[in-house]
């Protein structure tokens, strides 16, 4: 790469990183301080060694990703936390067995599609046809992998586990726990 192809890159690169910061401050997805927090660290990482040394990252948009999902990340509530409250030997399993719900599935996709504009809804309805007709398990991972979903993360390993955002997380808190759901239902009525 030239030094006028890094330049230009670096332009790219600010313009979409500001461009996404803004679309995410809009949705109110992200806060002002967690931009603060994390835009110092966005740009010192974005200096001429490490991008030559980073061959393996094909274009900017990856770059991009990279930092937006850890940033989202870290605010997100853990899935495999909340379950342990209910199952502490199988806590993955009690989050496939959510998962197995089409109006789980639905309500991930309605999330999806208002949150993430590379969401692949065909391959969501063929997972919600899949899940339905065969004995296929619709797990964390494989949503996430075939939709291109956001709106969870899996970290495999130790102290690893399902995270997701708040308004997902609260829909599996109120399949887990009837008690919390009908009180919510009697304090709107």
């Amino acid at each position: 790469m030239t030094e006028k192809e890094i330049g230009e890159l670096y332009i790219r690169l600010a313009f979409q990183y500001e461009s996404a910061i803004s679309r995410l401050l809009d949705k109110k997805i992200i806060d002002q301080d967690l931009v603060d927090r994390h835009r110092k660290s966005f740009y010192d990482s974005l200096n001429e060694e490490k991008l030559r040394t980073a061959q393996k990252i094909g274009d900017y948009t990856e770059i991009i990703r990279r930092y937006m999902r850890g940033m989202i990340c870290e605010d997100m509530v853990s899935l495999t936390g909340l379950a342990k409250q209910y199952s502490v030997d199988f806590p993955g399993y009690t989050i496939q067995s959510w998962m197995r719900s089409r109006n789980t599935l639905e309500f991930l996709r309605q999330w999806e599609n208002d949150i993430n504009e590379e969401f692949d809804d065909r391959a969501c309805e063929e997972l919600i046809h899949l899940g339905h007709t065969t004995s296929l398990t619709i797990t964390p991972s494989l949503w996430i992998r075939k939709t291109h979903a956001v709106g969870m993360h899996v970290k495999q390993g130790k102290g690893g586990g399902v995270s997701a955002y708040p308004e997902i997380a609260a829909d599996f808190h109120l399949w887990l726990d009837p008690k919390v759901r009908l009180a919510i239902v009697r304090n709107r009525m």
